[in-house]
């Protein structure tokens, strides 16, 4: 198979149900790849030229989020539920960010990399 990723304002939704019982039981390995991905988002949207007041606000604190619950969440997992709210919310609040600062060339060559050598995105 072929990854071709497919970007257009025309499939950005209406609105997204984010629910933290969703992610309770997901595997070590998906928190680690996920949380990853949500620090780079939030990195990229810092440093991002697009950046502004608005998406650094929400880079900052999804950075801090992550920083303090991603541990945890890893290695307690569905034992600490806070934690792994607090994840999924930062990875939210990341995605918010990128979407108003846009992306780097890092987010680019992930795809790259993850669908040559099959390895996760995050």
């Amino acid at each position: 198979g072929q990854k071709y990723p497919l970007a257009d304002y025309a499939l950005t939704p209406d609105m997204a149900i984010v629910d933290a019982n969703l992610v309770m039981d997901m595997p070590k390995s998906l928190c680690a790849f996920g949380g990853l991905d949500a620090v780079t988002h939030a990195l990229e949207a810092y440093v991002s030229v697009l950046a502004s007041e608005f998406s650094d606000g929400q880079a900052l604190q999804a950075l801090k989020l992550l920083k303090e619950n991603l541990p945890a969440s890893y290695h307690e997992g569905s034992k600490n539920p806070v934690a792994r709210e607090r994840v999924h919310s930062a990875a939210t609040i990341a995605g918010i960010a990128f979407a108003n600062a846009f992306l780097g060339v890092c987010h680019s060559m992930a795809h790259k990399l993850g669908s040559q050598f099959h390895i996760p995105h995050g």
